[in-house]
């Protein structure tokens, strides 16, 4: 699948961290996140998805590294619509 992406511009999302909620505006703040958590189980599974973040250059490849992100922190219960889940951390 090829995207096309002129300039990447990330919707920022919030994550529920214990009873923090963080809001996640860019892939250096999602960086950052996944950095604060490498000692947490979640951190741990995440380091594949460390390495797309920071490695994404083009365009494209930050719209890709930016979904991946979405889908961990939506797959984990950090990131949902629904606020009355629980959450994972």
């Amino acid at each position: 699948m090829t995207l096309t992406v002129a300039e990447f511009r990330p919707d920022p999302i919030h994550v529920h961290v214990g009873r923090e909620t963080i809001e996640v505006r860019s892939l250096d703040c999602a960086v950052q996140l996944l950095r604060s958590l490498r000692h947490d189980r979640l951190g741990r599974y995440a380091e594949m998805l460390l390495t797309q973040l920071e490695q994404a250059r083009e365009p494209a490849q930050q719209a890709h590294a930016w979904a991946a992100f979405r889908s961990w922190a939506t797959a984990c219960g950090l990131h949902g619509d629904d606020e009355g889940r629980p959450h994972a951390a």
